[in-house]
């Protein structure tokens, strides 16, 4: 730790006669974790031959530590009448920094004072770069070698100052946080200083620290990308190394699909994003914390999803129309995508009452379908809507029940058929009139469409020629008409008084704000009675004269 003076690492003081124990070492200095030994002699003062039991005792914390003699570990020693020995004992400083107060005993004691620290030059740290200059958004990286100078294993906590919005990671092959340097120990490690791509030109201060040793390298921002989007590049493939078209990609609150190459360009605000990746038939897979920078690029390589064993979808207009009374094909497809086998139960649901409807393939009615893995089935699917319904949008679901179900909807929009019809009474498309005479021409406008309601129908005529008359139409306005409703309507006709004996046709006309319908009336004109009467008065004089006349040719 800083600031810590290393006294003489430890004290002993002699507690029982020199003659029976002896260490001249009193006190000690040491790193966490170093091995020390400690020599201590024992002389026998005595007449005869004695045996001594070696013990230690430790405080605040107990320390492990093992008398040995000529190599080898021993509790007790037997000296003979006079003799010495030279003994070692042997000992690891403990981890936690602090004074601690150990006691040796044989027949005697010995104390020692244990000062455990760090000195301030416990370590070397060597930086080959002091300075670097990058783009804003740019990641730098430098190798560092950093050396143990103690005869001790050292721990070393790393970590960095930087700017607001910079990141810097140590890495030793991967993220590290934390090393353990044996004694003497070199080791290369390599930093990385990621800056934020907003941040200004400028000079700026890294500092890397390794426990209270300080290390400063100056980064010099030459360029700028502040407020400007960051892109993100990426490539979904399946295990087979086949691109993944059209999956979905999440990002915040933005949305993006992969093009047919399965490859995706995606722009977004500075940040840092959770991308969630899906597609009908796949795992979804989410890649977490992917850092976009302004005017950078994160290209994330090639991503790869795994298909699920079973899954289907049903590929069909999501919108068709459908006529009243008729029956409407649907072309559908079933892909199978999962990568297992499968068989599929076919149905409709949401149909009306009345509604049929039906799934074939090739003409030949269908209600079960096998398909193979990554193969596909043409089916059509056809509906037949009841002459009763009416006009209207229904939400049918198509379902393929298999072990994976597949679902979509589809739109039904129902329409009738318009069809306006003028039918005149009795079914008389000829009439018959005379000369001058005015004719009430009586019938039906008719709403014969399907489903349908006609409205604002008007009833028009067309005469043969400017001297005939439409002298009344009732009712001018039909409101409205529902399908298989009929309406009756007269129109009075006046004739011609010169109106040359002949057949004349008009047109009767029937428009409804949908629709309209024209139908043609031919009309007989006759000439009046009493030119009939004087023409068969003067044919009838022709006769008589003719007669007389033959009479008085034939006397002569």
């Amino acid at each position: 730790m800083k600031g810590i003076v290393f006294l003489t690492l430890i004290t002993i003081t002699l507690l029982t006669p020199a003659v029976a124990l002896e260490c001249k070492i009193t006190e000690i200095n040491a790193v966490p974790g170093e091995e020390i030994t400690i020599p201590i002699k024992i002389t026998n003062t005595e007449n005869s031959a004695e045996t001594y039991y070696l013990s230690h005792y430790s405080y605040p914390d107990r320390i492990e530590g093992y008398f040995y003699y000529d190599g080898k570990r021993v509790s007790s020693i037997k000296l003979n009448a006079n003799e010495s020995a030279t003994l070692n004992f042997v000992f690891k400083a403990p981890e936690k920094l602090g004074v601690y107060y150990i006691s040796l005993y044989a027949d005697g004691s010995v104390g020692i004072t244990l000062n455990v620290g760090y000195p301030q030059s416990s370590i070397e740290v060597i930086p080959k770069i002091k300075s670097v200059v990058l783009e804003a958004g740019d990641v730098a990286t430098i190798d560092l070698t950093i050396k143990n100078k103690l005869n001790s294993r050292y721990e070393l906590n790393l970590s960095c100052e930087v700017p607001e919005g910079w990141e810097c990671k140590f890495y030793d092959g991967y993220e590290i946080q934390k090393i353990v340097l044996s004694a003497g120990e070199s080791r290369g490690l390599r930093v990385s200083i990621d800056t934020e791509s907003s941040a200004n030109v400028g000079r700026y201060s890294v500092k890397l620290r390794f426990n209270e040793k300080v290390e400063e390298i100056e980064v010099l921002i030459n360029k700028t990308h502040v407020s400007e989007d960051g892109e993100i590049r990426l490539r979904v493939v399946d295990k087979d190394g086949k691109s993944v078209a059209s999956a979905k990609i999440t990002a915040g609150n933005e949305i993006f699909y992969t093009a047919g190459d399965g490859e995706a360009i995606i722009e977004l605000l500075p940040g840092v994003y959770d991308l969630k990746i899906e597609k009908g038939g796949y795992e979804e897979k989410v890649i977490r914390d992917v850092k976009v920078k302004g005017g950078k690029t994160t290209d994330l390589g090639t991503i790869l999803l795994e298909k699920k064993a079973y899954y289907a979808e049903i590929v069909v207009s999501s919108r068709i129309s459908a006529t009243i009374g008729e029956v409407t094909s649907v072309p559908i497809k079933i892909r199978n995508i999962g990568y297992a086998d499968d068989s599929y139960s076919l149905s409709v649901e949401g149909l009306p009452y009345g509604y049929i409807a039906s799934f074939k393939e090739d003409k030949l009615a269908v209600s079960e379908v096998f398909i193979e893995s990554g193969s596909t089935k043409d089916l059509n699917l056809e509906i037949y809507v009841p002459s009763t319904a009416e006009q209207a949008e229904i939400t049918l679901r198509i379902v393929a029940e298999g072990s994976f179900t597949a679902e979509t909807n589809l739109t039904l929009n129902v329409i009738g058929t318009f069809k306006l019809q003028f039918e005149p009474a009795g079914g008389k498309y000829t009439l018959t009139a005379s000369q001058g005479e005015s004719v009430e021409l009586r019938g039906y406008i008719k709403n014969s469409g399907l489903g349908t309601t006609l409205t604002n129908i008007r009833v028009s005529v067309t005469l043969p020629n400017s001297d005939w008359i439409l002298e009344d139409i009732s009712p001018e306005l039909i409101p409205s008409l529902k399908a298989g409703e009929s309406y009756p309507v007269s129109m009075k006709i006046g004739i011609p008084a010169d109106a040359s004996p002949s057949e004349y046709r008009l047109t009767v006309t029937a428009s409804a704000d949908q629709t309209q319908t024209s139908e043609r009336i031919t009309f007989v004109v006759q000439e009046k009675g009493y030119s009939t009467f004087l023409g068969v008065g003067i044919i009838l004089a022709s006769l008589v004269g003719l007669y007389f006349l033959v009479r008085k040719v034939g006397r002569r």
